[in-house]
């Protein structure tokens, strides 16, 4: 098993491929919030825009040096254009944390998430809490969602960051936002292409990295926000999402089960640090009292 330093950089890659809107607001957040001891890479996979990409993209960063532009001779597609960046684009030893550009990071992201990785050597890689992100939203739910108000989410977790335990461990880290220990990748890989235009891929690498003894977890004292699906549109990701379901049962059967289990401990973890253990227990009991009914 490799071993990495306790502390290193941290080089954020961010594929492109459309929506410009979010990409600018992407971008912006970066320059505010990503120090010069990190790197930001920026890698144009030749969408239909790709020219004024380049162009809004070079002009907003010129100046910051230790932001990077790179354009894909081809379109690779998000899993190829991801794994690129990772092994080819990146002459660094850094530890590499996947960002989309449909998010908004804030302040002290990736300082808390590299605290994360030196907690334990084993934690393979870890995502901040977001408004719209399944297992990482704030507030979390054990029934379905669509994601939360991104103001009053984020209102939440200022209110909550101090009262919840630094990290969790949880079954997978969440796409939107990785940071994955360059050790890991070096040993295990990146992601299965076979994933095709992408989601599912993190929970792949995920489970499939458990199988070496690593775990991944959430942050619970960094944020990021997700506006989701503005490349793809929401359409075109219930169908990605569908069929690149399918892969991810067969392979890890009991994946939902586990992200089931998650989402029903750490609700009961937030509703403790929100309303105090007295209401929080009263909660639990007359939810196992309902279970127990005939």
């Amino acid at each position: 098993m490799l071993k990495s330093p306790a502390s290193r950089g941290v080089t954020i890659v961010v594929p492109v491929y459309g929506d410009l809107p979010s990409l600018l607001d992407c971008v912006e957040s970066l320059k505010r919030n990503v120090s010069s001891s990190h790197k930001v890479i920026f890698a144009n996979d030749i969408g239909p825009e790709a020219d004024k990409i380049e162009r809004e993209i070079t002009q907003l960063i010129a100046g910051y040096d230790h932001f990077e532009y790179h354009r894909n001779e081809m379109n690779l597609g998000f899993l190829k254009n991801c794994n690129n960046a990772a092994f080819e684009l990146d002459k660094t030893d850094n530890d590499i944390m996947l960002l989309n550009s449909d998010t908004i990071v804030t302040e002290g992201f990736v300082e808390r998430l590299a605290d994360v990785l030196r907690e334990d050597e084993m934690i393979a890689s870890v995502s901040p809490r977001s408004n719209n992100a399944t297992i990482t939203t704030i507030p979390i739910s054990s029934m379905s969602q669509k994601g939360v108000e991104p103001e009053e989410s984020y209102r939440l977790f200022l209110k909550m960051k101090e009262k919840l335990p630094f990290y969790n461990l949880s079954p997978v880290s969440h796409g939107f936002c990785m940071l994955i220990r360059r050790a890991v990748i070096k040993e295990c890989g990146l992601f299965d292409e076979a994933f095709g235009k992408g989601y599912g891929e993190e929970v792949d690498f995920s489970m499939r990295v458990k199988q070496y003894g690593y775990k991944s977890a959430i942050c619970n004292q960094a944020f990021v926000y997700h506006m989701e699906a503005r490349s793809f549109g929401a359409e075109q990701k219930k169908a990605l999402v569908n069929e690149n379901e399918k892969i991810v049962v067969q392979r890890y059967p009991n994946y939902r089960k586990l992200v089931r289990d998650y989402r029903i401990w750490a609700e009961d973890q937030e509703r403790k640090a929100r309303y105090g253990a007295i209401i929080a227990r009263t909660y639990s009991f007359l939810r196992r009292l309902r279970a127990i009914r005939p």
